[in-house]
């Protein structure tokens, strides 16, 4: 039950995501595991009885043979007018169920599958971060615990108008439904009103690959690392039974800015179920001899392949000019010595085409096992500060050089477009002739062949802003002879 702009009381019965009006239906012919198992009162023609209930996904069991497909029925926290005790009520087509006790553990694995009202008494929201051609995204915080998310709002008038774009959603949010892994954007809840449609999920601050690549350049180790948690990202979504078809660098974004750790997968608009794509296939096979050099069809894993390339050498492969042997991609990029596990790790990628993809192997895993991924990969930050250089490269580099000194011009390579920085007390470029670089020494402490300010003929700019001089004393008035 919500209310409109003129303040009058809309019943909602039924979210525009659910297909079924069944309320309650029998038992579903998938195996259970149940994650909840409660005694908890229950309302029955208007008495409180006792009833264990039993939550296993999106399956509520109430009796032996009555269960409650919970998927985009309306969820709403109540109170008992007699016991004042918290539950919360399910309710569908002038159809409830409502429930007391406690109930919290209950409304957390609920509101994933169900349906709310009221976003803005659980959240605030900040500000508009951007937009697409059927929904905008807003950055919002819960008032409670303080954690801020994005917020995807839908005009349900577009949705009734579209089936195509209302069965995109649904296709989506059913696969986040089924999905909790770090490498995958999740979904926490969603919300409903008469006009709208809200999705609340990750929060992405740190931008996507495709913004990460014209900033900076990725050291190997970072690379590998990258190509490492996408195909976790994707290993999740085989083992689901999905394919993610769209794997590019828009599609691979952080959720921090400076923490390599927080990548995950984007963009679910192309996602395929894998028994759909392999009977779609067999009828493409009854059609032609084989999918093997159709580059219209490109696995997951060739997608990645492409960014792999792009990412070490800067080449842009598409899917058309895909190569189809390991000696091909030699002679287009020019690779006289390559690293024999990244030259395998390579191969495994481009050369696992879209019907390979869709066997029964779990392709993602089986590239998981190369031996480059066996290393220790650390997830460093790839925006390296100034005034923030780690101190464990500091040692390691260190042990590699002259006893003397290092000047730190040497690391300027480190430090990604230090030198177009514009301000002048920051940038090694610009800095003043008289002024001799700082150097460190073995044992970690920081010289200087400067002069003092004393001692200095010239006086250095400060990088505070410049106030202007203000007169303090009071204006007197002088009197008139």
């Amino acid at each position: 039950m919500i209310k409109s702009q003129n303040n009058k009381t809309i019943i909602l019965t039924q979210s525009i995501l659910d297909d079924s009006s069944e309320f309650w239906i029998q038992r579903p012919q998938a195996m259970l595991q149940f994650q909840l198992q409660d005694a908890l009162q229950v309302v029955n023609r208007n008495r409180l009885i006792l009833k264990t209930l039993m939550l296993g996904g999106h399956y509520i069991k109430y009796g032996e043979e009555k269960f409650l497909d919970i998927r985009n029925m309306f969820l709403e926290i109540v109170y008992h007018p007699r016991t004042s005790s918290t539950g919360f009520r399910l309710s569908k087509n002038g159809e409830k169920l409502d429930v007391y006790g406690e109930v919290q553990s209950w409304v957390e694995m609920l509101k994933k599958y169900t349906i709310q009202f009221n976003l803005q008494q659980k959240y605030k929201i900040i500000k508009k971060i951007g937009e697409g051609s059927q929904f905008q995204v807003f950055k919002i915080k819960n008032k409670i615990t303080g954690f801020q998310y994005a917020a995807r709002i839908y005009d349900k008038v577009k949705l009734h108008s579209s089936n195509y774009l209302l069965d995109l959603i649904k296709k989506q949010v059913t696969l986040l439904r089924q999905v909790d892994h770090q490498n995958l954007i999740k979904l926490y809840e969603i919300f409903e009103s008469s006009n709208h449609l809200y999705i609340i999920q990750d929060l992405i601050e740190g931008g996507t690959l495709d913004c990460k690549i014209s900033q900076m350049n990725f050291n190997q180790e970072q690379i590998i690392f990258i190509v490492k948690q996408t195909l976790n990202g994707l290993e999740e979504l085989h083992k689901k039974g999905y394919i993610h078809g769209e794997v590019g660098l828009k599609s691979i974004a952080f959720k921090y800015q400076q923490d390599l750790n927080s990548l995950c997968l984007i963009h679910y608009s192309k996602v395929m179920l894998m028994n759909v794509a392999r009977n779609n296939n067999k009828k493409m096979i009854s059609q032609r001899t084989s999918l093997k050099n159709d580059k219209t069809y490109i696995s997951d894993l060739q997608q990645l392949g492409i960014i792999l390339i792009r990412l070490l050498t800067g080449y842009q492969f598409h899917q058309f000019n895909l190569p189809n042997s390991m000696d091909e991609i030699k002679t287009i990029l020019n690779f006289k010595q390559i690293n024999k596990e990244l030259e395998v790790l390579l191969q495994q990628l481009i050369l696992t085409d879209f019907e390979t993809q869709i066997s029964d192997n779990n392709t993602p895993l089986e590239v998981l096992k190369n031996d480059i991924f066996k290393k220790q990969l650390e997830p460093k930050n790839f925006i390296l500060k100034y005034q923030a250089i780690n101190e464990k490269n500091q040692r390691t580099s260190l042990k590699h050089l002259d006893e003397d000194s290092l000047d730190i011009r040497s690391r300027v390579h480190t430090l990604p477009y230090l030198e177009n920085r514009q301000s002048n007390s920051r940038s090694l470029s610009n800095r003043k002739p008289n002024v001799t670089p700082l150097k460190i020494s073995t044992l970690h402490k920081l010289e200087t062949l400067a002069k003092s300010p004393s001692q200095s003929s010239e006086r250095r700019q400060s990088n505070l802003y410049q106030l202007p001089r203000m007169n303090l004393m009071p204006k007197v008035k002088q009197k008139i002879q």
